[in-house]
């Protein structure tokens, strides 16, 4: 059985934006475009954050434990757009919620029931989240203003 290839890996262009503040998280914003514009439109990145502040505020007091400081993707693929709402709890762990606009579109659908996490491309600003997180929130004196900074 011969396997098709599968796309070929090109970087994206990546930025960090201003963060946002939605219900009781601090979160960083990242933004990957595979059109190359250093900024999302501005209606993409409003309904972005419009569907955060629906989804996390209820989420994240459900699961409990936030350290209050967390970070969102919002990555214009080829094929729609995606947005990870991810936050920190209980110390150490990394709670995510998943959510996709079609291309051009910015109405942003929960992907929750399917068992998708994040793209090549957006894994790259998740392990950034992660050293960020262990050297100002994980090193004995909590700095979630450090955290957030650029």
């Amino acid at each position: 059985m011969t396997q098709s290839p599968g796309p070929v890996y090109a970087p994206r262009l990546r930025r960090v934006l201003a963060p946002w503040r939605v219900g009781s998280l601090g979160l960083r914003v990242h933004w990957i475009d595979a059109r190359e514009n250093e900024t999302p439109p501005r209606p993409l990145l409003d309904a972005a954050r419009d569907h955060a502040a629906s989804v996390l505020p209820e989420t994240v007091e459900e699961e409990g434990g936030a350290v209050g400081v967390g970070f969102v993707v919002l990555h214009r693929g080829e094929a729609g757009t995606w947005l990870l709402m991810d936050w920190w709890a209980h110390g150490d762990i990394l709670c995510q919620r998943l959510s996709r606009s079609d291309p051009d579109a910015t109405d942003f659908v929960s992907m929750d029931d399917r068992p998708l996490s994040a793209c090549v491309w957006e894994l790259e600003p998740i392990a950034e989240e992660r050293a960020r997180f262990v050297a100002t929130m994980m090193n004995g004196a909590p700095d979630a203003a450090a955290y957030l900074g650029s």
